[in-house]
């Protein structure tokens, strides 16, 4: 009979609990609640760099007045999409669909782009009640770091 402090068990349990403690980490930043999920915008502009990284990829994009907007790219649904990593690349002239930081910073998460006329679709709509539910407390005026704080867990 096997004891529960057998080394190889405790190994296992030891992996067990990191893993489940990155998994929530890891989920906890995927909130949209930053972002302006009900008012999407077009920027046009030139992708200045485009940086594909996990755990978010990150667009730079100049728009049309010269202000260089940071959008996020949600990486599964932009793998989802099939789309490749080199697929927007410096010097692409792009007019991006995204959801604008509630802050009126210059940051966005893409929902798709437009490329030499064709579009490419990553995320048309936020389907994630936290999402929604955060937009609603930002909109009622409660502090962004609370919100955040309260809705950046998944579903």
């Amino acid at each position: 009979m096997t004891s529960i402090f057998d080394p190889r068990s405790l190994r296992l349990l030891a992996a067990i609990c990191c893993l489940a403690a990155s998994t929530s980490t890891v989920y906890a930043h995927h909130s949209f609640a930053p972002y302006d999920i009900r008012n999407p915008v077009e920027i046009s502009g030139v992708a200045e760099r485009f940086l594909y990284r996990r755990p978010h990829p990150k667009l730079s994009l100049v728009d049309e007045e010269g202000i260089t907007w940071e959008i996020e790219v949600p990486i599964r649904r932009w793998e989802r999409a099939g789309l490749e990593a080199d697929q927007i690349e410096a010097g692409d002239a792009l007019t991006v669909r995204a959801f604008p930081a509630r802050n009126g910073s210059p940051k966005a998460a893409m929902s798709g782009f437009t490329k030499d006329g064709e579009y490419y679709s990553v995320t048309e709509e936020i389907r994630q009640q936290s999402g929604n539910e955060a937009a609603d407390a930002i909109e009622r005026g409660e502090p962004l770091e609370e919100v955040l704080e309260k809705y950046s867990k998944p579903e």
